[in-house]
């Protein structure tokens, strides 16, 4: 990528594989951070948000993809 300013100066940059490319891998911290704020607003409250990612982060040993999903499921009201 190359940005021209006003005046004539530019600068170049080559990225040849973004963050969270395959041949990079992807941080659990930065899943968790874009977790958390696409979610927040969704579930309300954090401690939701936050156990549905610690079952994420242990999505290998469930038995029922159902735990997850309760607490994604909207609160009765």
């Amino acid at each position: 990528m190359t940005i021209r300013t006003k005046d004539g100066r530019t600068s170049t940059s080559t990225v040849y594989a973004p963050k969270g490319a395959g041949i990079n891998g992807i941080a659990w911290a930065d899943v968790d951070a874009k977790y958390r704020a696409l979610m927040a607003p969704v579930l309300l409250h954090d401690e939701r948000v936050e156990a549905s990612l610690a079952v994420i982060h242990d999505f290998h040993r469930l038995t029922h993809v159902s735990a997850l999903i309760d607490l994604l499921a909207a609160p009765a009201i």
